[in-house]
């Protein structure tokens, strides 16, 4: 290292002052960049082993702020998650499916239609169940543990449904230990979410939404509930991917995060580092249960307006057209004359819905809804849904290697679900789905809108 002087001091604990690991670097030969660069490389594994103390050294000699601490953002919103117990009807407590899952809650995932290499990594929902049976196996009552979050000082609580499905009683505790019996204002199992109502004497903290359209692959984020029941644990990561579709429902567009979630998180807050709500915590992705860092939060961005339909009318309105749908395979694309596999084929149309009146024909390509175009077969279920009920919708198909335009009006989805699956035959809640064929290595889902 001609040409460089180098300067250290050792503290009295032996340990190098990170200020002091290059106190004066002397630039005098064209390797000066390369000796540089050696340098920083040389602090960070100093640092990473402990050998030096950390704390702001920087290339050009200026010292720089540690990294920031997640403890604000924290000490700001904890009061408003809390705790939330449901002890649930017997004749459910002793339904349980594969894994110990809830029956109701395996159905959903439609275990039966995935592959052995899916099958072999279960997508779990993560309440907590208490002991389901006696010693003798006699019935008994069970105790779903969650979490959720306080959206009003009113005491408005957000957290995942199936945390209350089929509750004859739900408590929420908050952080001061105080419990409160709570309310079931509306349930909306095809998105997992209920909203409960719990009466407090003084106004309650509680947290705001966020933007989730903004959240990026890669912020940081922090995830808070229940863990195990753990009260008011905190794990942080960052956003791992976006628009998830892990195939729970129709609506799928789950944002995937790495912070830890285990048994006992489900309904609890994800926050971005300004303190707003931008996920609900209500899947993991796990070949034990446990946490192994993917874990699926529904986006505030879809939550809120259905946690707003809760709250007004106890139930949620969505567009319903009628339609069966399945992804474009290039196959299918080379054999209908598009160029990319964009859009939905159409499979099936449900008698008397809105998609027959409009003339929608088995075997239509649906390419665009007003004016934005399909590129991901799930993201239709979701605009669809979204339409206020009456609207004339501006839909492109491709029939017979033409464009075409038809203007269904949009349908209120029924509540009965063999009329919006259309399939009386099949049982099952609507977030149930279905492949196209047994023997394909990849099942082909189907989606009703």
């Amino acid at each position: 290292m001609q040409g460089w002087r180098v300067r250290m001091a050792l503290d009295r604990t032996g340990a190098l002052p990170a200020m002091k690991v290059v106190q004066m670097l002397v630039l005098t030969s064209h390797q000066s960049r390369l000796m540089g660069l050696a340098a920083i490389y040389l602090y960070f594994a100093l640092t990473m082993t402990g050998c030096i103390e950390g704390g702001g050294f920087s290339p050009t000699g200026a010292a720089q702020a540690p990294l920031p601490s997640f403890a604000p953002v924290v000490a700001e919103v904890m009061p408003a998650v809390v705790n939330v117990s449901a002890i649930q009807r017997a004749s459910r407590a002793t339904a349980d499916g594969p894994g110990g899952l809830p029956s109701s809650v395996a159905g959903r995932f439609a275990l039966r239609d995935l592959p052995p290499s899916v099958l072999d990594e279960l997508l779990r929902r993560f309440m907590k169940p208490g002991d389901q049976t006696g010693g003798s196996g006699r019935k008994a009552a069970s105790v779903a543990l969650g979490s959720g979050f306080i959206i009003d000082p009113n005491g408005y609580v957000v957290t995942d449904d199936h945390v209350v499905e089929n509750a004859d009683k739900v408590t929420i505790i908050v952080q001061d230990t105080t419990e409160y019996l709570a309310r079931i204002i509306g349930r909306d199992p095809i998105t997992d979410l209920a909203l409960l109502k719990i009466d407090a004497a003084q106004p309650l903290s509680y947290v705001h939404w966020g933007d989730s359209d903004a959240a990026r692959v890669g912020d940081w984020v922090l995830a808070i509930g229940n863990p195990f029941g753990l009260d008011n644990t905190v794990s942080s990561g960052i956003i791992s991917g976006r628009g998830r579709d892990i195939h729970a429902g129709p609506y799928d567009d789950f944002l995937q995060i790495d912070a830890a979630m285990n048994r006992g998180n489900s309904g609890g807050p994800t926050f971005d580092l300004h303190g707003n709500v931008i996920g609900i915590n209500t899947a993991i992705y796990s070949p034990n249960g446990g946490s192994v860092g993917i874990g699926f939060a529904i986006p505030a961005n879809r939550a809120k307006p259905v946690v707003e339909q809760l709250r007004e009318h106890g139930r949620v309105v969505r567009g319903w057209l009628g339609v069966q749908i399945r992804p474009i395979t290039l196959e299918d694309a080379q054999e209908l004359g598009l160029e990319k596999t964009l859009g939905a084929l159409v499979v099936r149309i449900g008698a008397g819905s809105p998609a027959a009146a409009a003339g929608f024909q088995p075997g239509d390509v649906i390419l665009s809804i007003n004016g934005q175009e399909i590129k991901r077969m799930h993201d239709l279920p979701q605009l669809v849904a979204e339409m206020p009920i009456g609207e004339v919708a501006s839909i492109t198909i491709w029939r017979r290697r033409t464009a075409l335009s038809l203007r269904p009006i949009v349908g209120e989805m029924p509540t009965n679900p063999a009329i919006a699956e259309l399939d009386s035959g099949r049982k099952g809640s609507r977030r149930s789905e279905a492949t196209a064929n047994a023997s394909s290595p990849v099942p082909v889902l189907f989606r009703e809108i």
